[in-house]
């Protein structure tokens, strides 16, 4: 096969999947499912092959992560319904003051989209931000969008979330290294979001519904801060002490145990046992141990099966050396490398809407090229995640769970939200270049 046939077959079946996705509104794993076998086709792989190499890019890629996602979506659903989330709201706010409101509502969005879906977050808190906004005067374009964007944010670069798990297992970036990398990164482009948000200023109210439910709330008893920010802060800090006995203390016997309990399984283990803290006496009941572990499971489902199509497509991008030919031509050429995967993700979530399956899918596509592309795995994994928050707009749920919630209109929605997004998207992706030519990564 030629170089020209390959990528030709290469492109039509990348824009194929984008339309399944997008326009005809197929499941993404049923669309990535469907594309993975037209490139088999295509490239000319052996038809007693396909199902075999299918199977194996599906069970190789989820082997590493399926159980993070399920164990993350799982803590998430436990902070939902335990009002874990409304606390750490209030503590933020507390703890900025009321001239910085803005500043409280995105920093506790940001923290709990690491552990939870953007668009759960504000259905979480838009009673309370609402409420801020009236006591404050201040509108719900600036409030609402400001509550979206620290979600999105951490949602697309920061582990346990399904997004950046599975970009991390597909570029072989170890968890450690994601959480920290993405962390670094994820900081200003929430700090450009916000300071974005602070300049929209149009006249926007909030829905009666929502401060009615706000007041409602007012007299609920509340988890403690310390029960609220613990299922967070143990999984990250057992992850992040392994990291640091590795260096400091390799092949020891506590470098041997710290590498166990600061596993990825491990630590979100021990995150989802922490968690049941915040239930009190309910921690033995069957809604507790049971229904929201059906609901965490229900939550880390989709994820999880969307990753292994991921590699399921990757393997034959890889056998067939798609990458190879498009990252040799790259490679030729002034065109920056890291670019690349900036520019895959970005596309892919303007066209479907889902920055998950952009940080995914983009992963899953890269991986193949980084070596002659000559970037990092912890680069490309940045990369991802900056593209895949450039523009949201209206093919995206969280768009319309945010602009419906805030009481904007499209075009509000659009100037807010699609602006927000991509001012922190950029800001990532210009801090990941920098990062990238200085060495640093």
């Amino acid at each position: 096969m030629s170089t020209a046939y390959v990528l030709i077959v290469f492109a039509v079946v990348i824009l194929l999947m984008i339309i399944l996705i997008s326009k005809c509104k197929v499941n993404a794993a049923i669309g990535i499912l469907i594309s993975a076998l037209i490139l088999a086709i295509g490239l000319k792989t052996p038809w007693v092959d396909i199902e075999s190499t299918i199977n194996g890019g599906f069970s190789g890629t989820i082997k590493s992560v399926a159980i993070v996602i399920f164990l993350g979506c799982t803590m998430g659903t436990v902070l939902e319904k335990t009002g874990a989330a409304v606390r750490i709201t209030k503590w933020a706010i507390s703890l900025v003051g009321e001239k910085n409101m803005i500043w409280a509502i995105a920093l506790s969005s940001a923290i709990l989209g690491i552990p939870i879906f953007a668009d759960t977050v504000v259905i979480l808190l838009i009673p309370i931000v609402s409420l801020l906004a009236v006591q404050t005067k201040k509108s719900m374009m600036s409030y609402g969008t400001a509550l979206y964007l620290g979600a999105l944010v951490t949602a697309s670069l920061v582990p346990p979330t399904p997004g950046p798990v599975s970009a991390a297992a597909l570029l072989n970036v170890p968890l450690g290294q994601a959480i920290l990398w993405g962390i670094i990164v994820a900081i200003p482009s929430v700090i450009g979001a916000t300071l974005y948000c602070m300049t929209l200023k149009t006249p926007v109210a909030p829905k009666e519904e929502f401060l009615s439910a706000a007041k409602e709330s007012e007299n609920v008893e509340l988890p403690s801060l310390g029960k609220s920010l613990a299922p967070i802060l143990l999984p990250l800090g057992l992850i992040f002490l392994n990291t640091v006995v590795s260096v400091i203390l390799p092949e020891t016997p506590i470098a041997n145990f710290c590498s166990f309990i600061g596993s990825p399984l491990a630590a979100l283990f021990s995150g989802c046992i922490m968690s049941l803290f915040l239930t009190g006496k309910n921690w033995k009941s069957k809604m507790v141990l049971n229904d929201w572990v059906n609901d965490g499971i229900n939550a880390a489902a989709m994820p999880i099966i969307v990753t292994g199509m991921g590699g399921a497509l990757a393997v034959f991008v890889k056998n067939a050396g798609v990458a190879d030919k498009i990252a040799e031509i790259i490679a030729n050429s002034p065109f920056p490398a890291i670019l690349i995967p900036i520019v895959i993700a970005a596309l892919i979530h303007v066209v479907t809407g889902s920055n998950s399956l952009a940080v995914m899918t983009a992963a899953a596509l890269v991986e193949p090229m980084l070596t002659t592309l000559g970037i990092s795995p912890v680069a490309a994994f940045l990369a991802c995640g900056t593209g895949a928050l450039m523009f949201k707009h209206a093919n995206s749920s969280g768009f319309w769970v945010t602009v419906s919630m805030s009481n904007m209109d499209v075009n509000q929605g659009i100037r807010a939200v699609g602006g927000a997004s991509t001012v922190a998207g950029f800001v990532g992706a210009v801090l990941t270049c920098i990062l990238v030519f200085l060495h640093v990564i």
